[in-house]
């Protein structure tokens, strides 16, 4: 009855765990990456207005141009991308509505598109979906699961027709050190290859280095579909609005296609957009210092767990930790876990194979309830190993 895409395209094991606790008030959940911020009050407050002054309508199939026009200074301003907001960028559905996208007007049935793994569970399955075929390239914990141009190289067909890109990653955390990302970029020209650059945690970075943004390299532009979600960076997550931008040829492509998937974002949630590229940012730099104190409390934490291994994440809010002392498949180590202490975590093959050995936890909780998970794992897990 079903058609055979629904075969392919599987479903988020991190859902399948997120909805075994739905209604539970026992647990600690580390799961679903959602900051546990309000959305600031000039967000809100251009949301109400919006509402008020009758914003409720359909829009340009894109979304309206004076938020295009907001959020091309906030390209410039943040990322070095100098957008046309006519015809080099669409708001979308969140990051998802953006993904989605980008696959189904790039990729045609055979293409190889090379993604990161560990990696966001949609990336493989939005390929799948545009009828490609996925090539996981592994992110090593010896890398800090930063991606490597020369393992980038080595799965180069002359089949590839994209690289999804991901820095900050989610699961790992892992940042791509900007001489690497040089490098890749070099190889898409040389070879004719097209990237996603998936930029949902690009403002949540703990390193030193500036963030470097592929698309805004030379020769990159016409070839880089980059999208920023505001979902993470401005606690946005239910509001679902992003912005992509790319070649005026993609991008018109993509507000084609979105004209018959959704019409376009919600109008009141592209007002909210624009205030929040254009208002203070404040906020932003408040949620990453508080972030950055809890990145290093559950390191710190994790490591002094016997058996538990892991470096500080370079980026995002989420801990992967090296488990595979404890020779329990991941998978079954979660539920070990929720059995016997409550705290919710993600089996790292959630991410893809390479995940093995490594669980996911997010940390965009309290410093209360990290505390409390770190004391609940330190009194279970050593046991594993005696």
């Amino acid at each position: 009855m079903l058609a055979e895409r629904n075969i392919d395209v599987p479903a988020s094991e991190i859902r399948k765990i997120f909805n075994m606790i739905i209604g539970r008030t026992d647990v600690f959940d580390m799961t679903v990456g959602i900051p546990d911020f309000d959305t600031p009050e000039h967000i809100k407050e251009a949301a109400k207005k919006a509402i008020d002054d009758g914003f409720t309508r359909y829009t340009h199939n894109a979304g309206y141009i004076e938020v295009r026009e907001a959020l091309a200074q906030k390209l410039k301003r943040d990322n070095n991308i100098e957008a046309d907001p006519v015809s080099e960028m669409v708001l979308t559905a969140g990051g998802m509505g953006a993904l989605v996208l980008a696959n189904l007007v790039m990729i045609n049935p055979g293409d190889e598109v090379i993604y990161p793994d560990p990696g966001f569970v949609s990336h493989y399955a939005h390929i799948k979906l545009a009828g490609g075929i996925p090539i996981p390239i592994q992110l090593k914990k010896e890398n800090r699961f930063g991606l490597l141009s020369e393992d980038v190289e080595h799965k180069i067909t002359p089949k590839t027709k994209m690289i999804v890109l991901n820095s900050p990653n989610n699961p790992t955390g892992g940042v791509t050190p900007n001489s690497e990302l040089k490098r890749i970029a070099e190889l898409c020209i040389e070879n004719d290859i097209y990237v996603i650059a998936d930029e949902a945690y690009e403002k949540f970075r703990y390193v030193d280095e500036e963030p470097l943004f592929i698309g805004s390299l030379p020769e990159m532009k016409e070839r880089t579909v980059s999208i920023f979600s505001l979902s993470k960076t401005y606690a946005m997550t239910g509001w679902r609005i992003a912005v992509a931008t790319g070649s005026s040829e993609i991008i018109g492509a993509m507000t084609k296609l979105q004209e018959h998937v959704i019409a376009m974002p919600t109008s009141i949630a592209q007002k909210a957009a624009a205030a929040a590229a254009v208002g203070p940012q404040d906020c932003v730099a408040d949620m990453l210092k508080t972030f950055r104190k809890r990145r290093d409390l559950i390191t710190k934490g994790l490591n002094d767990i016997e058996g538990v291994e892991i470096a500080p994440p370079g980026g995002a809010f989420y801990a992967f930790p090296d488990v595979s002392a404890y020779g329990v498949k991941s998978y079954d180590l979660v539920h070990k876990i929720l059995n016997e202490t409550n705290v919710v975590t993600i089996h790292g093959t959630a991410f893809g194979k390479y995940g093995e050995g490594f669980l996911r936890l997010c940390y965009a909780v309290s410093t209360e309830r990290i505390n409390e998970a770190l004391s609940r794992l330190d009194s279970y897990l050593p046991k594993l190993l005696h």
